[in-house]
């Protein structure tokens, strides 16, 4: 294998549960088609990195697809190989070093030398219609018809990110997928797909009997209201509410919700204790080094799982519900510590014989998003 810029690949340690077998998920993307997912490299964040996995000389002759997950911080591209069991280079940018998504574009087909594809899928975070969109926390518009013209690519298609990770969760591999309860799952049921990143994202899979596999609908269900719980989630929405204006429930799960939960916390005691970033929080709760920042990551997932168990009822989400995103990966053993599941769950609720027939998993690779737009440039191939 060929790298170009190359470094070190990152070492990302399993969290200790319960991992799920592929055969036992309870659910079907198309009848009998539920295969497992190939699992992309992925190199340490940097402004940008391009890892070319195969002869580039033959890919520029070979159909090829390009699909793509740009979220608020990190834009991640894919290319493919027609038939998509080979991939022939991936590379990765961070948005903030380009002002337009042309820009990003360009600077991959530079450093790729690929400038030709059959189709292209882009999975964004924003409203998406029309095959455009303006990206919520970037001003970034990634629109179809503005890629087609500028740049040599047959098939375009833009979709919102949590709907390609919606159809990524058939694509993933038993090790891709950490199990916190079984649940009783029902093999064609509603599915619930929510993550926290640089935002929060939800998608809600129903079965279609007449296609006979799942419909992904992406949702803006992060922008609700949060839904406190407690003394302390209410005096925390108060005082998001007295500097926002409001208080969404992306506003407190997501990353910069990690670090608003710890500024509240901090500002509560004596002792002075610094600013933080979202990893800096996560990894200081993780070695137990922080007492503030361990109790920041346990309010953070209790509104989690609160946030998925509201999800998962709107839906009746008998055939499972995913937490995916950037940030679940990365907490490792504390995902399974109880307070995630305890909220989901809620234990005495009037609804909770209901909660507990829904399966709660977490996804662990975080190219679920990469996964499912190749599996939607594939499907424009032969349409």
């Amino acid at each position: 294998m060929k790298t170009v810029s190359s470094m070190p690949e990152s070492c990302t340690a399993m969290p200790r549960a319960k991992l799920i077998d592929t055969l036992s998920l309870g659910f079907r993307y198309q009848k009998n088609c539920c295969r497992p997912g190939l699992l992309l490299r992925r190199a340490r964040s940097r402004p940008t990195s391009v890892r070319v996995l195969s002869s580039m000389d033959s890919a520029r002759v070979r159909p090829k697809v390009l699909v793509a997950d740009i979220g608020g911080t990190n834009a991640r591209f894919s290319v493919w190989s027609a038939c998509g069991s080979e991939e022939i280079c991936n590379w990765s940018c961070q948005t903030s070093v380009h002002a337009s998504f042309e820009s990003c574009l360009e600077q991959l087909l530079s450093e790729t030398q690929i400038d030709e594809f059959d189709a292209a899928c882009f999975a964004v975070a924003g409203v998406v219609s029309n095959d455009s969109c303006t990206l919520t926390n970037i001003g970034w518009t990634v629109d179809a018809k503005t890629i087609k013209s500028s740049f040599n690519i047959r098939k375009v298609k833009v979709i919102n990110d949590f709907e390609a990770v919606g159809y990524g969760i058939f694509e993933l591999k038993p090790e891709d997928i950490m199990e916190l309860h079984q649940g009783e799952p029902a093999s064609t049921g509603p599915i619930a797909v929510l993550g926290p990143g640089t935002g929060l994202g939800e998608a809600i899979l129903l079965w279609d009997p007449h296609s006979d596999q799942y419909a992904v609908h992406a949702t803006e269900g992060s922008h609700a209201d949060f839904a406190a719980r407690g003394t302390l989630q209410h005096e925390l929405a108060l005082w998001l509410e007295e500097q926002l204006q409001e208080c969404e429930v992306e506003h407190l799960c997501s990353g910069p919700g990690l670090v608003r939960i710890y500024d509240f916390l901090r500002r509560q005691k004596t002792s002075g204790l610094p600013i933080l970033t979202p990893a800096e929080v996560s990894e200081k709760a993780a070695i137990g080094s922080c007492e503030v920042c361990a109790q920041a990551v346990n309010v953070f997932l209790e509104i989690l799982g609160a946030e998925a168990a509201n999800l998962s009822l709107k839906c009746l989400a008998s055939g499972g519900v995913y937490i995916a995103g950037g940030i679940p990966p990365k907490m490792g053993d504390m995902l399974s510590n109880g307070h995630l599941l305890n909220s989901f769950l809620r234990p005495g609720c009037k609804m909770h014989g209901l909660r507990k027939s829904f399966p709660l998993r977490v996804v662990l690779n975080p190219e679920v998003g990469l996964l499912g737009s190749k599996s939607v440039a594939l499907k424009m191939l032969s349409s």
